[in-house]
């Protein structure tokens, strides 16, 4: 079943029109070359998960145009394959002092009661650079902590924000260019080392969007 979703989604990849879409046509080829390496070797299903999430992610944002659309529909897939209680998926940005910060493309609505993986808020800021946050930003590599409360780069919680427990944070790099993040919290057995290399291609495909979105506008 998983095999004929993956041939089907590469059909759909191959019909899109990359023309003058540098970025885009570097996702696509991305994202194939992966799912080739999967079905050179015996892959688990959750790797396979996360390449057909990826392929949807970049179909929903073919058909919109719209960067929100595209990491809406992936951040809950992550955050179900890495058992995470929230996250989010952000594209970095410059204020006016040249400093960076995170706009969140899609966060986890923490705030409302009972909420779940599919409750998404598009639209945040996360300007601190003194947090876990803050720290792919500064150090643009991924940063991984399962005992925040004692790592010196957690500068703690804003007021009534859930604590957090452990952190995983990937940063979104196009050749040298820092351009994204992905920030997951809270997995119950905390993140192994492991995750950042199964996270790789989310990290490459959802940089070259961003990039490409930034290159039509």
């Amino acid at each position: 079943m998983r095999r004929s979703q993956i041939a089907e989604s590469v059909e759909n990849l191959d019909s899109i029109d990359t023309s003058g879409k540098p970025f885009l046509d570097k996702a696509i080829v991305h994202l194939k070359s992966c799912w080739s390496k999967c079905q050179m070797v015996e892959s688990n299903r959750r790797d396979i998960d996360l390449l057909l999430s990826l392929g949807e992610s970049v179909l929903t944002y073919v058909a919109t145009r719209e960067i929100e659309s595209a990491f809406v529909r992936l951040l809950p897939d992550a955050l179900l394959l890495s058992s995470s209680r929230f996250g989010f998926l952000a594209e970095v940005c410059y204020n006016s002092a040249d400093r960076p910060y995170l706009q969140s493309h899609a966060v986890t609505n923490i705030y409302k009661p009972r909420y779940n993986r599919r409750d998404i808020l598009t639209n945040l800021q996360f300007h601190n650079l003194e947090t876990l946050n803050g720290a792919i930003l500064t150090s643009r590599n991924p940063v991984l902590s399962n005992r925040p409360q004692q790592d010196p780069r957690s500068g703690g919680v804003p007021f009534g924000h859930l604590e957090i427990e452990a952190f995983l944070g990937l940063p979104f790099l196009v050749g040298r260019e820092l351009v994204g993040a992905l920030a997951l919290a809270n997995c119950p057995d905390g993140y192994l080392e492991t995750e950042i290399k199964f996270f790789s291609p989310l990290c490459v495909v959802s940089g070259l969007m961003i990039s490409d979105y930034r290159y039509k506008n």
